[in-house]
C-alpha cells in the first residue's frame, strides 16, 4: 500500500499545475529549437517531444517499479504534471506497452489503431466543423 501523501490537497494540485506548466514551457522550447535546427517542413519538434517524453516516462516507471522508491506524490507530479504538460504521447505509449506486458496484445493493438484513427478523424472533423 502506498504511503499517504503528506501534502495538503490544495498544495498538491498547485504543484501539479506548476509541473504541467513547466512541461508545457519545455515542450515549446524544444519544439522551437528543433525548428531552428532542422527546419519546419516536417514536425521534428513534435517528434522529438514525443520520443523524449516516452523515454523519460518509461525510465521513471521502470525505475519506480524496480529499484527507486519515489516519495508519495512525486510520481504523479512527474508523470501527470511535468510529462503531461510536455506530451501526452508518453502516457499513450506507456499504456500500449503496459497492455502488451499484461499479455493483452489484442487490446494493445486495438488501442493503438483506434487512438490513431479516431484522433485523425477527430482533427479532420473539427477542422470541417470550424470551417
Amino acid at each position: 500500500m502506498p504511503a499517504p501523501n503528506p501534502l495538503p490537497a490544495g498544495l498538491e494540485w498547485l504543484l501539479l499545475a506548476v509541473a504541467g506548466g513547466a512541461g508545457t514551457v519545455a515542450r515549446a522550447l524544444l519544439t522551437a529549437l528543433a525548428g531552428r535546427l532542422f527546419g519546419t517542413g516536417f514536425p521534428w519538434g513534435t517528434l522529438a517531444v514525443n520520443v523524449l517524453g516516452a523515454l523519460v516516462f518509461g525510465a521513471l516507471v521502470g525505475a519506480g517499479r524496480s529499484r527507486v522508491v519515489l516519495p508519495p506524490g512525486v510520481e504523479t507530479l512527474l508523470l501527470v504534471g511535468l510529462l503531461g504538460g510536455f506530451t501526452t504521447f508518453s502516457s499513450y505509449a506507456f499504456q500500449a506497452v503496459d497492455l502488451m506486458q499484461q499479455g493483452r496484445l489484442g487490446a494493445a493493438v486495438a488501442y493503438v489503431v483506434v487512438s490513431n484513427f479516431a484522433g485523425l478523424v477527430a482533427v479532420w472533423s473539427g477542422m470541417r466543423l470550424a470551417a
